[in-house]
Order: structure tokens, then C-alpha cells, then sequence
């Protein structure tokens, strides 16, 4: 990928900073590959697609400080948010999401979902996001 190139020639970041996040792109990239496995396998595409977009619908821009603000911030994964009614039933997909959050522990929660929901949409044969 492009930042495999880019980041060990980037003077302003010093060697450190350049693996840390080369380890970061490798974690990310690992974690795509498992959950479009994970998702083909299970065939729960429209439920993760239904978790991010649930996620994110919380967002009110009339809120000035995040994240109270929402988006798509993970709040989808706590109470009172995943007990609303029209949450009902995306507790199974948090619960498919936990032991690839377990195993990738520097992906966030937040990321995760987005990216879960990005990897249905390819996994069902949509464009890669």
C-alpha cells in the first residue's frame, strides 16, 4: 500500500514513529482480512451494515462538544444506546465483533464497526471502501 512506501521515507516522523505506524497499517490490514472472512463465512453482512449505520445515526450537530455529539463514535456498544428499540437485535452483532476486538486490540471500537460495515458491503460484492 501506499504508506508502506511512503512512511520509512518521511524525515519530519524519525524511525519510531515510522514503525509504530507501519505496525498500526499491518493491524488494520490483518483485521480487514479476518472480518471479510469472518462476514463471507457467517453471511451477517446486512447486521453489520445495520450496526454502523445505527452507530453513526446518533449524531446531532446542535451538540458542540464530542462526543456527545455522536456519530459514529462506538456509543452503539453501551446502555442506554444498544437497549433503544430500534437498536433491538444489533447486541448479536457486537457480540460477532468482540473477539476480533480481543485479537486486534489497537483497532478501536469505533473503527471496527465502520470497518465491518465497509468489508460487508465488499464481502457481498460491492466496491472495496
Amino acid at each position: 500500500p501506499f504508506f508502506r512506501r511512503q512512511l520509512p521515507t518521511t524525515p519530519h516522523l524519525g524511525v519510531a514513529a515510522c514503525e509504530a505506524a507501519m505496525a498500526k497499517i499491518e493491524e488494520y490490514t490483518k483485521c480487514k482480512q479476518e472480518l471479510l472472512k469472518f462476514i463471507s463465512d457467517r453471511n451477517c453482512a446486512p447486521i453489520m451494515v445495520r450496526l454502523a449505520w445505527h452507530d453513526s445515526g446518533n449524531y446531532d450537530k446542535r451538540i458542540e462538544e464530542w462526543p456527545q455529539r455522536g456519530g459514529a463514535n462506538a456509543s452503539i456498544i453501551f446502555e442506554p444506546e444498544i437497549g433503544y428499540g430500534a437498536n433491538a437485535g444489533l447486541t448479536k452483532a457486537v457480540d460477532y465483533l468482540k473477539p476480533i476486538k480481543a485479537k486486534y486490540p489497537g483497532v478501536s471500537w469505533a473503527d471496527l464497526i465502520q470497518m465491518a460495515s465497509a468489508c460487508a458491503i465488499e464481502a457481498t460484492g460491492g466496491p472495496a471502501i
